[in-house]
């Protein structure tokens, strides 16, 4: 029997996974490589033929971004069987990432980095030609690339380690050692 209307739950697992933490290759997410390269070269979209495994404009290729839609083109056949249908249901399948270049925010745990809104469009066409589509609104912000914040954070972060390794140190041993009592 067919299954059509797990279709959308499958446009939107797809999309949540491309766009979540568990998407990271190299030094950063591949969402973060991806607003990275759009803001350097001034092109918002990504466009994703998800049964052809094609991706367009080739200046947001680049090797993470490339390297993670093939993976997720190799994965689409096993997660529509994972979702108890089949690719005989499915004539075509899109993604489209779209990010708000003009808009950007600190981000609020790092202020030193700035994020900007994206929009995750999955679409399914069924062999019906029906359209099964799943949108995702969120904001990102890249992590590397930015020598400066990242280098400050990782001080604070040894700066904060050396002081806590120096306070154990100070103490004096026989505050360290175990009262009687409490072995």
């Amino acid at each position: 029997m067919a299954r059509y209307k797990v279709l959308k739950s499958v446009a939107h697992s797809f999309g949540h996974s491309f766009t979540s933490l568990m998407n990271y290759r190299g030094d950063d997410y591949v969402m973060g490589h991806l607003l990275r390269r759009a803001q350097e070269v001034g092109e918002d979209t990504l466009f994703v033929d998800i049964l052809a495994a094609k991706a367009a404009p080739r200046s947001l290729l680049v090797k993470e971004v490339a390297a993670s839609v093939d993976a997720y083109c190799d994965w689409f056949p096993r997660m529509i069987e994972a979702h108890r249908t089949e690719m005989k249901y499915v004539r075509g399948a899109r993604m489209t990432i779209q990010f708000d270049l003009r808009t950007r925010r600190p981000v609020r745990h790092a202020p030193a980095y700035y994020e900007s809104p994206f929009t995750c469009r999955v679409e399914i066409e069924d062999d019906r030609g029906k359209i099964w589509a799943a949108e995702l609104k969120d904001w990102w912000y890249p992590e590397s690339g930015t020598v400066a914040p990242r280098r400050s954070l990782l001080t604070s972060v040894r700066r904060r380690l050396g002081q806590v390794i120096r306070s154990v140190w100070a103490r004096p041993s026989s505050s360290l050692r175990l009262q009687p009592n409490e072995r």
